[in-house]
């Protein structure tokens, strides 16, 4: 089995629908939500009990974490992409668990942002000019997140898994289940 960690409530759905569109064996993953960038990063949450539980006894195999880069200039710690990569070449190292443990970053081209910044990276370039422009006549900071939940949610992934933006991810979670 294969452990995937994440950090959001709506990473567990695009996982799932992800390993379906790759057909990849969704039935031979374990899925551990932390409710949180920070708490991923924190060795001492449950969830990496229940996990080492499972690597003891050879149910569990392989692990990937998943995080968002998010911005940078966000005051919070282990923000933006390099800070994220670091903390969690960190805790991997601090688990040091007997498996191999891998990491996806979430991001749009610029390396920054989040789930729903990766998603709208891959949309045809009408689209995503279409977004900007709404963007540049409204009034107010309108975040990605923003954008997709308004804009592409309720068609669940119109996207094209095809897309070059979506190559690193798929290689990811191939090298999971070789």
């Amino acid at each position: 089995m294969v452990a995937i960690l994440y950090e959001g409530i709506s990473d567990k759905a695009f996982f799932n629908s992800i390993l379906e569109e790759y057909n990849l064996p969704k039935e031979e993953v374990i899925f551990y939500g932390f409710e949180g960038k920070d708490n991923l990063f924190k060795i001492s949450h449950s969830n990496y009990n229940y996990l080492e539980s499972d690597i003891d006894v050879g149910r569990v195999t392989k692990v990937l974490l998943v995080v968002d880069a998010d911005n940078e200039k966000d005051p919070n710690p282990h923000r933006g992409f390099e800070a994220s990569k670091t903390k969690l070449e960190e805790t991997i190292s601090d688990l040091n668990f007997d498996v191999p443990l891998y990491y996806y970053i979430m991001c749009d081209e610029k390396n920054e942002g989040n789930l729903e910044s990766f998603l709208l990276s891959v949309l045809e370039n009408d689209q995503k000019e279409c977004i900007n422009k709404f963007r540049e006549c409204y009034k107010y900071d309108l975040t990605d997140k923003w954008a997709y939940n308004t804009f592409y949610k309720q068609k669940k992934y119109p996207f094209d898994y095809s897309h070059q933006n979506f190559i690193p991810l798929k290689n990811t979670l191939t090298k999971l289940f070789t």
